[in-house]
């Protein structure tokens, strides 16, 4: 089976080392000729475990040098890097299907440039870090859950499945989308704090006000999905939101602050890729994480003011109107006591 991965960032590069250490044809469309060059001469590098792998691939950087046609196109760019790649490549597709890696709501923009029946939603619960560029460490343990934006049965999931299991376990599932959701949540716990404090999570959820903060962004989440009609599902079979957000007596504060900071410690090596993009000078993906908890909360009439802070902070971080900084939690911390913004 013929694999296009579009993007050299994380994701992009330990996918392709994986997949292409198990004999799939891997081609790897990269963002610019320099990039692409580099990678032909050096190769992708992945490190697991302290195990150092090394694998080449075929790196491009014109969408005009890719030859014949795929049988999956996997999107590992960020979400605000989407719209272009989808329209210079979908020609390749033929009669594949193309796989959402991104984080946020972005089947359906991917759906309107090459057909629901063509589209997969995909849910990254594992972490990786771009060291130098073609170089990625795996940071955490997680699995791929992945599905039809249209629900429908298809042989070829299956073989979808059967590739992706290479890298972690892999589950299929009926309603993509209240996945995504569970996800997006935690992206906006994680990706978003980590970005505007510049800390690792473990750092972060050792400390009771971001702890706070963090039970606040899923409470407003939570709030919004219950309007959406979006039944949330367990976030990697462990978090349950609804489970650790309800009640406020002594004893469910004094388990829901374990819990969290039993969860930082458990993905205590995770970086923001937040953070990574603005180390970068890169934009985050903001807007389809918080801000799209946002955006359907005005729609809904529904009040967010810790996820509306959050998009302010960080886009005044992107501005440079705002340093990056442990401070940010804490102020905005000061303010949800108990879970609850104040």
């Amino acid at each position: 089976m013929r694999v296009l991965i579009v993007g050299a960032g994380a994701i992009g590069v330990t996918t392709s080392v994986i997949l292409s250490e198990n004999g799939f044809d891997i081609t790897l469309l990269c963002k610019d000729e320099r990039e692409a060059i580099f990678i032909t001469e050096n190769g992708l590098q992945l490190k697991q475990a302290k195990v150092l792998k090394t694998e080449s691939v075929v790196a491009v950087a014109d969408y005009k040098s890719l030859e014949d046609n795929f049988d999956f196109i996997i999107l590992a760019t960020k979400a605000n890097d989407l719209d272009q790649p989808i329209r210079s490549i979908k020609k390749y597709l033929k009669n594949g299907l193309i796989v959402s890696f991104q984080d946020g709501f972005c089947e359906e923009q991917i759906a309107r440039i090459v057909g629901t029946e063509r589209v997969v939603g995909c849910v990254v619960s594992w972490g990786a870090t771009l060291k130098k560029q073609g170089i990625a460490e795996i940071t955490s343990k997680g699995e791929f859950v992945i599905g039809k934006l249209d629900g429908a049965d298809d042989v070829r999931m299956d073989h979808l499945s059967f590739i992706l299991e290479k890298i972690n376990p892999t589950t299929t599932v009926s309603n993509i989308n209240e996945h995504i959701y569970s996800k997006l949540i935690i992206n906006s716990c994680v990706t978003t704090m980590g970005a505007i404090s510049g800390l690792l999570l473990a750092d972060i959820l050792n400390t009771r006000s971001m702890r706070n903060v963090f039970t606040c962004i899923i409470r407003e989440a939570i709030l919004v999905a219950d309007a959406l009609d979006i039944d949330v599902p367990d976030f990697s079979d462990s978090l349950n939101f609804y489970n650790l957000v309800s009640g406020n007596h002594f004893f469910k504060r004094l388990y829901r602050h374990l819990f969290i900071q039993v969860f930082g410690l458990k993905y205590r090596r995770v970086k923001s890729s937040g953070l990574q993009s603005l180390e970068r000078g890169k934009k985050t993906e903001i807007d389809y994480l918080n801000g799209f908890i946002l955006e359907k909360a005005n729609e809904l009439g529904i009040h967010v003011p810790v996820n509306k802070i959050l998009v302010e902070m960080l886009h005044e971080i992107e501005d440079g109107k705002r340093a990056i900084g442990v401070d940010n939690l804490l102020e905005l911390g000061i303010r949800c006591k108990g879970g609850r913004m104040k």
